[in-house]
């Protein structure tokens, strides 16, 4: 007995230590050596996390039927990811009994255009027949539920950390730094491009709408720029940079619109600004650290221009609120249009 009570002692502290090395190890990896910032996206999780994602998906189609959404929330999914991970979906609603959740992925299934997965229905016991009992595991009844704890709180702390990573990136853009290397969705303008942009000789890498309404106090906006083959290019985005008067919701007078390009590692910024911030010499001067001043006018177009890209802006739609600043100087809404393009080679 005393042998076998230090044996299990012993097992169950070298797996205690295992798991704080394993911790610790990933907690030096992130925050000591934080890996390069990269392009973090919903088809890079691991299976199990594939599978609990799609299950929210399912319950997001399931309330308001909008493919729109669906199909943005699996941006970058191959069908055979969609496929995997709706099966396993299926798979732990049927072991769980949940008939329900089952149509409502299979639902989700055929809405995007994939084969029904076959489902295995429970085996029907015999009357009269003998359950087989289950074989003792021994050791590994004792260690899953640590496993299992483990593997979670392991899950959890690289979120965490891709979480915190993109958070500091960030915020080092909003002071000037490198913009962050977050992959938003591309909110990709129908239609034909302005007449302007058209025979340049080669397809836009991006064309991007975006549109602040006063109220939106947090409004930041930025778009990957992407080869035709999935090549990560640079970003571009629109910020608020300047407000006017007090009291809320804040009111914007002028905006930050911005082209990184990872070929040149640098920002290139210009401030966006309402009639009477660009008029005001005072204002003008707090800026121009910032950038280039440009008068908001609808149908002007500008331009930002890197090494390798180039992006050009066009005001689609401009309104001025009213209040107790002085006339035309904040916005009401703005609607910008961004294209991005390879700069030709000369």
């Amino acid at each position: 007995m005393n042998q076998s009570g230090g044996n299990t002692r012993l097992i169950l502290a070298a797996v205690v230590g295992l798991i704080l090395g394993l911790l610790l190890g990933m907690l030096l990896f992130w925050g000591v050596f934080p890996p390069k910032a990269g392009n973090p996206q919903t088809y890079d999780l691991a299976e199990e996390a594939k599978v609990m994602y799609v299950k929210l998906v399912a319950d997001s189609y399931a309330l308001d039927k909008d493919m729109t959404r669906v199909n943005e929330f699996l941006y970058g999914w191959n069908d055979e990811e969609k496929q995997q991970a709706i099966n396993g979906a299926i798979a732990s609603y049927e072991a769980a009994g949940r008939s329900d959740l089952v149509q409502r992925m299979t639902d989700l299934q055929l809405a995007l255009g994939l084969t029904p997965a076959t489902v295995v229905p429970a085996a029907t016991a015999t009357p009269g027949a003998e359950p087989e009992a289950a074989p003792s595991t021994g050791l590994w009844d004792r260690l899953k539920i640590p496993c299992l704890v483990f593997v979670l709180v392991l899950l959890v702390l690289v979120l965490g950390a891709i979480g915190f990573n993109l958070a500091r990136q960030r915020r080092a853009a909003a002071e000037g730094g490198r913009p962050p290397t977050t992959r938003p969705l591309p909110a990709e303008a129908e239609g034909p491009l302005p007449e302007e942009w058209t025979g340049v000789g080669q397809p836009p890498l991006g064309h991007f709408i975006t549109t602040y309404k006063l109220g939106e106090d947090t409004y930041d906006e930025s778009f990957s720029i992407e080869t035709p083959t999935g090549e990560f290019l640079g970003e571009c985005g629109v910020s608020i940079s300047e407000l006017i008067g007090k009291g809320e919701p804040d009111n914007v007078t002028a905006f930050e619109v911005w082209l990184f390009d990872k070929s040149d590692i640098r920002t290139v910024t210009k401030v966006l600004m309402s009639e009477y911030a660009y008029h005001d010499e005072q204002l003008r001067a707090k800026l121009a650290p910032k950038g280039e001043a440009v008068l908001a006018e609808v149908g002007v177009p500008f331009v930002l221009e890197t090494t390798g890209l180039q992006v050009q802006v066009a005001v689609s739609d401009l309104q001025y609120g009213e209040g107790q600043t002085p006339p035309r100087s904040f916005f009401q809404q703005l609607t910008l249009g961004l294209v991005a393009m390879a700069k030709p080679i000369e």
